[in-house]
């Protein structure tokens, strides 16, 4: 293995690369970084992270160090999870912790750290790296928004019936609830098409808390005559204005008792309305349209793919189910990918997808069955959005008339829920 933990090189005659170690002098350094460059609010998150997390054997935190001074002056970190797609469970990493030194920006820095954070992927086996980062600055290292992550709503808490529902409690989990919570999880999450797979360990040390604010979460249980009925999780949302809650499946009842008890710890009176970060199409999202909330922002996951082609092969088995649901199902076609400068060629026979191919280059026009500018074709390959919302927005996108409704069973629109243990 090329790359581990200890790893270091020169990059040029001020500045070098490292993969941290898992030892005290290292940790201070990045964390005194990432203090000045995110504020003291990281800082136990942080430490938390790098000694605690129950994958941490897996995380690498990159960083590059002034030659002369040995200080720090930029890191990122690669934080490992699986997400489920489709069925199918897939490696992919979170890039975290970016930060440069005010002083030392504009060195293409982050951009060097990248580089190794990739070759770090490639040998690790991971097919994507999400990021849930500041707007337009990632799309220079070759991301896109592509995956749903935030969804607001704003609600007059004056609307919130104050029926009473003593047969329904509210209770902190506790470690032996959390069986329960897998099965509930698995019910409701199993019906997205992209999903974070259930881990017990990272789970229990995400939201097993007793205090909650934009980094931590607190886990709750609403029982209905004492017996455990659905979870939901409270925290801060990331900007701090608005309550972040994920739920198993509920009912209106239990969405009532929630929001009575979201309000009880609303503690913001000069707010007239609580902002809620919740999922668009559950029915926590109807309950609190229906007494007038309203949706008013959304934000999404940024998404890169290392290498089309290796995630292609990845989700063929997705592919050919989708094909055998259809009239297609026997299909035996070469169906080309492109967008405009990377060509993908799926051979397909009988229904069964037989090989993958890749070209270099801008095709020829009229010869792709469908083009997508860019990374823009991730949000059809991962199911964000179908061909026509994208074309209604971007013209260059094209789909062969004779193709479309091939193109439109191969990458339907789906919903999806992917989310971070870190």
């Amino acid at each position: 293995m090329k790359y581990s933990k200890g790893y270091s090189r020169f990059i040029n005659d001020k500045f070098e690369i490292h993969i941290a170690r898992e030892n005290q002098d290292e940790f201070e350094k990045i964390l005194n970084l990432n203090i000045i460059v995110h504020g003291e609010t990281v800082k136990d998150y942080l430490k938390r992270i790098f000694w605690d997390h129950p994958r941490k054997k897996e995380c690498f935190w990159l960083y590059i160090s002034n030659s002369l001074t040995g200080e720090i002056v930029s890191s990122i970190s690669l934080l490992p999870l699986y997400w489920n797609i489709g069925g199918i469970i897939t490696p992919i990493c979170e890039m975290g912790f970016v930060g440069t030194l005010e002083a030392y920006r504009g060195n293409g820095l982050i951009r060097e750290l990248n580089v190794l954070y990739e070759e770090i992927m490639d040998e690790q086996g991971y097919l994507m790296s999400v990021i849930r980062g500041i707007p337009f600055y990632y799309r220079k290292l070759g991301y896109e928004f592509a995956l749903p992550l935030d969804y607001r709503m704003l609600l007059d808490p004056s609307k919130i019936p104050d029926i009473k529902l003593d047969f329904l409690k509210i209770r902190q989990a506790r470690y032996e609830d959390i069986d329960d919570i897998k099965k509930m999880y698995e019910d409701i999450y199993g019906s997205y098409f992209i999903w974070n797979q259930f881990e017990k360990n990272s789970f229990m040390f995400k939201y097993l808390n007793d205090n909650y604010d934009n980094l931590l979460a607190k886990l709750f249980i609403i029982e209905e005559n004492g017996i455990s009925q659905a979870y939901f999780t409270f925290g801060l949302s990331y900007d701090n204005i608005g309550y972040e809650i994920k739920s198993s499946h509920l009912n209106e009842k239990h969405c009532i008792k929630l929001l009575q008890f979201v309000k009880l710890m609303h503690s913001d009176e000069k707010k007239q309305e609580i902002d809620l970060a919740i999922r668009e199409e559950t029915v926590l999202a109807d309950v609190v349209g229906n007494l007038g909330g309203f949706q008013y922002n959304s934000y999404a996951w940024q998404v890169k793919i290392l290498d089309l082609k290796k995630f292609l092969a990845n989700i063929t088995t997705i592919l050919e189910k989708r094909l055998d649901g259809s009239i297609s199902k026997k299909l035996t076609q070469k169906i080309k990918l492109s967008n405009y400068s990377d060509n993908y060629t799926l051979s397909f026979i009988e229904g069964k997808i037989k090989g993958i191919t890749y070209q270099k280059g801008d095709p020829r026009e009229g010869t792709s069955d469908l083009q997508v500018p860019g990374n823009f074709l991730y949000k059809m390959i991962l199911a964000d959005r179908d061909f026509n919302e994208i074309n209604h927005v971007i013209k260059d996108a094209r789909v062969k008339k004779e193709s479309k409704d091939l193109i439109n069973i191969l990458f339907p629109k789906e919903n999806s829920f992917p989310e971070s243990y870190y």
